[in-house]
């Protein structure tokens, strides 16, 4: 359990989007995934690897029975496991800076992710069944157009979105790390009411009426 309160400990979760280079980057990024057990089991790429899964890429398309996948996870791969070594480092660096030692144990480093042979194609009839667990991306068709940008998106800093009035919560990295999880969005919540409430000050002089700051 300490181990999961650590990358809380050491500020990671707490990084502000106006702190890193490229908050773009930063925010395709996947997020940091923690997992734990009693008996300290590993499941990762190379735990399904073992038991028996064959790894692929992002599905590209389906061209009759065949499935196409892009040939990018060596890439993804390897750009995973220097995250995760980063990350490692610095708790390592938190636990020698704080004497944590003890309580932590000997630093632990995980085995470079092995890709044996990867299919950019599977003929899908040779399996009985296929489940599709794809995720999902954000539709904002629904907005008005000039709210968002030439990918679709909702063009916001920190929340606040460039379409005056609009308002945004729960994205990755919107305005911390933590920004899209239960624990990250009252921090974000009170940043971005603090400028709500500015706007419809503004909004109430401009028609003479009232404001709504107290």
């Amino acid at each position: 359990m300490l181990r999961k309160h650590l990358v809380d400990r050491i500020g990671q979760l707490d990084e502000r989007y106006d702190e890193v280079d490229d908050i773009e980057r930063s925010r395709r990024h996947a997020s940091v995934q923690l997992v734990g057990s009693e008996d300290h089991r590993t499941l990762d790429l190379n735990a399904l690897s073992e038991s028996g899964v064959q790894l692929v890429a992002r599905l590209v398309k389906v061209i009759g029975t065949t499935a196409q996948f892009s040939g990018a996870l060596a890439n993804l791969v390897a750009n995973a496991d220097l995250k995760q070594i980063r990350l490692l480092d610095r708790i390592d660096a938190f636990v020698a800076a704080t004497a944590l030692d003890d309580e932590v144990g000997a630093p632990l480093r995980p085995p470079a992710t092995r890709l044996a042979r990867v299919p950019t194609e599977l003929d899908l009839s040779a399996f009985s069944t296929v489940i599709w667990a794809t995720g999902y991306r954000p539709s904002y068709s629904w907005l008005d157009p000039s709210a968002r940008d030439h990918r679709g998106r909702v063009a916001h800093d920190g929340g606040v979105a460039d379409f005056a009035g609009l308002y945004l919560l729960g994205l990755p990295f919107m305005r911390r790390r933590r920004s899209n999880l239960i624990g990250g969005v009252g921090a974000d919540g009170a940043d971005v009411t603090t400028h709500l409430r500015s706007y419809l000050d503004a909004q109430a002089r401009s028609r003479g009426g009232y404001s709504v700051t107290r």
